[in-house]
This record gives C-alpha cells, sequence and structure tokens, in this order.
C-alpha cells in the first residue's frame, strides 16, 4: 500500500475555518448533555489535537484565538504540513506546532504526540474534522484508536462524517467517477469529473419522462447540480478516495465504542434538542430506547448526510445543581443579531436539519434584544425571560447555530493582550487574502471565533484604509482582482464584464461590508490597526 493508504493526495485540500471546533463550542455541546467540560472555566490552560489537519488554516486560527492552549495539528501529506508551517511563522504564533505523521503508525507508537495521560500528559480535544468516512477502514480505526489514547479521561472528541441515508443518492456518482477516473487519461484529470456528472444526468430521463433512477433518487439531479466541475481539488478531496464510505450513524458509533469513545452529543447544538423533531416524528423516537437505533431513526427520518458527533472518554456527568450553576455563568455576546421586531411580530424562524424551526416571539424577542444589547451572562437571561434551564439552552443553541451570537471572552484576564494578537494575525491575513490566498475568514477575538470575508472585503477594506471613497474605492478593488487574475462576480457567481455592471456591483458590495462585517470586526476587537506610514 502506497504512503497515502489510498487517500487522494494528488493536490491539497482547502483551507476553512469551522467554528464548531472551537473549545469553547465543544463545552457548551457537553454542558447540554449534563457533561463536565474539560475546561472548568474559559481561559484556563488546555491541550488540543487535530487529526488530519490539512493546510493548518483552522487550527493556527484557534490557535491565535487561545493563547491560553497548546494546539498540535497532525497530517500525513507533506504538502499540507509545508503549508501550516508556513502560515504558523507569518502568524508568529508560538502556542501550535505541526507534525507529519500517519494514523496507522501512530496507533502502533503514539509517542510522537507527547506524554500520554497515564504520565500526566494528554489532550483535552481532539477533534477530526471530515477524515473518518474518506479513509479505508483500518486507518479508520487507526484514528479512532489515536484519538483514544490522545485524550485525558473527560476529554472530548470531535469527529464529523458523511452519513447514510443523505449520501445514498452521491453514492452512484461516486462509483461511475471512480469507474471514469480508472480510464482516463492522466494529461486530463478534469474530464473523468465532467463525463460522470453528465452521464448520470442522462440516466435520470426528464421531467416528463423519468427513468427508473430518477424515481428511485429523486433529490439526485439537485445534488449534481451542486457539482460544481471548477472546485476541482474539494471535489477530488471529496469523492476520489478509495475508502470513501458514508456510514450509519450506529455503525461508526459502534466503531467509536470499540476504542472507550461514548457517544456524548453533537456540536450541531439544535440536534441536541429532539423536541424540535416535526411532531409527527416525535413519537416513535421518543419511544425507543435504545441509542443506537434511536438515532439511526433520526437519521432516516431527516434524510440526514452530515453529523458533527461528540464523544467522551469517561463520562463525568454533572449534578444538576452543579450543571444550573456551570450553565449561569456562561458569558455570551451579540455576533450579527437578526433586525428588532416589530410591533406584529413574526414568528423567530430557524433552518435546522430537523427542518424549519419557529420560536414565539413573545419569548424569544426579549431574548434577542437582550442579547443584541451587549454582553450578558446566561444567569442574567433567565432573569429575564424566566425559562426554565433546558428551555432557554434550547433557545441559545438555536441563536449560535444562526450565528446571530457567540461565546464572550471580552472578560478575560488577557484580553487586551490576544486583540493585540488577533488584529495583528489580520492584518497578515488580510494581506495574505489580497495576495490570492484561499483563505475567507478572519479573527474575532472577543468572541473565540471567526469571521466569514471574501477576497472582494479584504481590498474593499484596504481601499478605505487608505482613504479611499468612489469611485476611487471601487477602481483600486477592480485593479485588485484582476492583479491576481480573478473576476468581479455577479450574485449568481457569472463574471460580470461591463464597466458599469461593475461599479453597480461593488457598490452593492460596499454597503454589504460596511452595514454587517466591519462592525462586527469593530465591536469584537478585529479590526487591523492602520499600518504606519
Amino acid at each position: 500500500m502506497a504512503w497515502d493508504h489510498g487517500y487522494y493526495s494528488h493536490s491539497t485540500y482547502t483551507s476553512g475555518y469551522f467554528r464548531e471546533l472551537a473549545p469553547g463550542w465543544l463545552d457548551f455541546a457537553a454542558l447540554i448533555k449534563g457533561h463536565s467540560p474539560p475546561r472548568s472555566d474559559e481561559g484556563q490552560l488546555f491541550h488540543y489535537l487535530e487529526l488530519g489537519c490539512g493546510m493548518g488554516f483552522g487550527l493556527c486560527l484557534q490557535a491565535a484565538l487561545h493563547p491560553e492552549g497548546t494546539f498540535l495539528g497532525i497530517d500525513f501529506n507533506p504538502a499540507h504540513i509545508s503549508h501550516a508551517e508556513g502560515l504558523c511563522r507569518r502568524l508568529a504564533l508560538t502556542n501550535v506546532r505541526f507534525l507529519e505523521a500517519d494514523f496507522v503508525a501512530l496507533a502502533d507508537d503514539p509517542a510522537p504526540l507527547g506524554p500520554t495521560p497515564a504520565f500526566g500528559g494528554g489532550f483535552h480535544y481532539v477533534v477530526a474534522h471530515g477524515i473518518a468516512t474518506w479513509v479505508r477502514e483500518p486507518v479508520q480505526q487507526a484514528l479512532f484508536a489515536v484519538a483514544s489514547a490522545a485524550l485525558r479521561p473527560a476529554g472530548l472528541f470531535y469527529c464529523s462524517y458523511n452519513t447514510q441515508p443523505g449520501w445514498l443518492g452521491r453514492t452512484t456518482f461516486q462509483k461511475l467517477y471512480a469507474l471514469e477516473r480508472s480510464r482516463a487519461d492522466p494529461a486530463d484529470p478534469k474530464a473523468p469529473l465532467s463525463r460522470a456528472i453528465a452521464g448520470l444526468q442522462a440516466l435520470l430521463g426528464t421531467a416528463e419522462q423519468p427513468s427508473a433512477l430518477r424515481h428511485a433518487l429523486p433529490l439526485l439531479e439537485d445534488d449534481l447540480a451542486g457539482l460544481d466541475p471548477e472546485q476541482f481539488d474539494y471535489l477530488c478531496g471529496e469523492f476520489a478516495n478509495d475508502g470513501w464510505q458514508p456510514l450509519y450513524v450506529a455503525d461508526l458509533h459502534q466503531r467509536c465504542q470499540a476504542h472507550k469513545l461514548h457517544p456524548l452529543g453533537t456540536a450541531t447544538l439544535p440536534e441536541s434538542f429532539e423536541q424540535l423533531l416535526a411532531p409527527s416524528l416525535k413519537g416513535s423516537i421518543v419511544a425507543e430506547v435504545n441509542p443506537l437505533i434511536r438515532q439511526t431513526m433520526i437519521d432516516l427520518a431527516t434524510h440526514k448526510s452530515f453529523r458533527r458527533d461528540v464523544f467522551v472518554k469517561g463520562l463525568d456527568p454533572l449534578t444538576l445543581q452543579d450543571a444550573e450553576q456551570r450553565v449561569a455563568g456562561l458569558g455570551l455576546l451579540p455576533l450579527q443579531p437578526p433586525p428588532a421586531p416589530g410591533e406584529d411580530a413574526e414568528p423567530f424562524t430557524f433552518a435546522t436539519s430537523f427542518g424549519k424551526v419557529q420560536g414565539d416571539p413573545a419569548v424569544y424577542c426579549p431574548i434577542a434584544a437582550r442579547l443584541a444589547a451587549g454582553p450578558c451572562t446566561v444567569s442574567e437571561l433567565q432573569d429575564l425571560s424566566g425559562q426554565p434551564t433546558a428551555e432557554l439552552l434550547m433557545i441559545l443553541a438555536l441563536f449560535l447555530d444562526a450565528g446571530w451570537i457567540g461565546f464572550d471572552r471580552s472578560r478575560l484576564a488577557g484580553a487586551a493582550k490576544l486583540n493585540a494578537q488577533a488584529q495583528r494575525c489580520n492584518g497578515v491575513l488580510m494581506d495574505l487574502i489580497a495576495g490570492g490566498r484561499p483563505y475567507a475568514s478572519l479573527l474575532l477575538p472577543e468572541a473565540g471565533t471567526a469571521l466569514s470575508v471574501s477576497l472582494v472585503d479584504v481590498l474593499i477594506h484596504k481601499a478605505m484604509a487608505e482613504g479611499l471613497e468612489d469611485p476611487m474605492l471601487s477602481t483600486c478593488v477592480l485593479m485588485g482582482l484582476e492583479q491576481i487574475g480573478v473576476h468581479l462576480l455577479a450574485s449568481d457567481k457569472s463574471p460580470i464584464s461591463d464597466p458599469e455592471a461593475q461599479l453597480t456591483r461593488l457598490a452593492a458590495l460596499v454597503a454589504d461590508f460596511r452595514e454587517r462585517r466591519l462592525p462586527v470586526l469593530q465591536r469584537l476587537g478585529g479590526l487591523p490597526k492602520p499600518k504606519r506610514r
């Protein structure tokens, strides 16, 4: 077997930040399920391991946001580790390191990870985002073995993966794509992708004369429409692995349990509350006491395609009193709260994997208004709303998932130093993004998370920092795009070539940046300091 164990290693993977991997987010997911998080307080020292860290972008951002943590990223692709170490140097981070290593080798000898729990070491958090169902089963088993060996008792393991039945339709594409790749000309690596998409679309028939395949998999047409051949590296990383195998939740949970990893909950926070399921589904699901069957029934009923599960190595359940005390002290702050409701308030609507969820404005409006006003604690919200703890946690889970609020780190002892570091890092990231690096996030230190930004956002900010206004601002942005060979895109992602249409589009993007992202960066300590002349 080659060094990559059948994993697609001919190109590097994308660089992304995922909020669910943040320690505060994982702690909240544990609290929802009544488990004592690995840290007793925000700001406490911790150790964090990412298995399959890819390009290292997300882990570098976590390290910059959490100077109280020490971070280790593992990946077997030397190109990934080379990029990660280069980014770490550019950001001048001292609390993160990267290691080129193989899960199978680490399962045999975990010494490179550092001292084990038996010798006073181990990690409070181990995360593996988008790894488990993209590798062969021996590598998957090694992944779980390494996670278990690395975790401290009561530590949390985050594992995200593709699940059935939501991937049933796309398994047809993956099989056809694999066959097309087996006969492809290496000089034209994109051809198998296009042929597989076109070939499967033809097999669906038409809406007027549907094939048996269309009848059996009515969502497949939309799945195929979402596959963009221009995102070649991403699609290869998703579909071109020999070990590609979405799993039913019961199968993955059983495999983790064999390595002492007990299913605890989910980092997709609304999924922690089964009362959000449609009333027609709740009866049979709630009546099922076997957790493997129960979770499988939920996935079947909701056609689940992706899970972000949280496991624990050794349960440490909180008493009801301890749990309420821990929850009451949590600090929250506004990110991008919803607009204030009018007199005839419409129900709050949330898009979840369980379907659309609506909240009673009489209950949700006062909570949303207090959160929008500034930082507060859960205890303050309890006093304001009079809601039971469980009900309030559900509301906060919906708000967090919607991106309206975040966890408050502004009152930590080293907040000023953290803000200064984040602002310096954001300045570096903006320069890298403007130079063509495919990054799309900036740090929000006071919330312990990151804000999604685009290349155009960064170029707009740089022009604003120079004191430019339209039309010079738009001209500067267009020149920046031209320098790195990028076209300005319309809302439908088509390139805009007409100069007047470009200016109209940019005016809308400038207004959106000023209204939405710039205030968040300013308010949450992420706006870079102007460079000295």
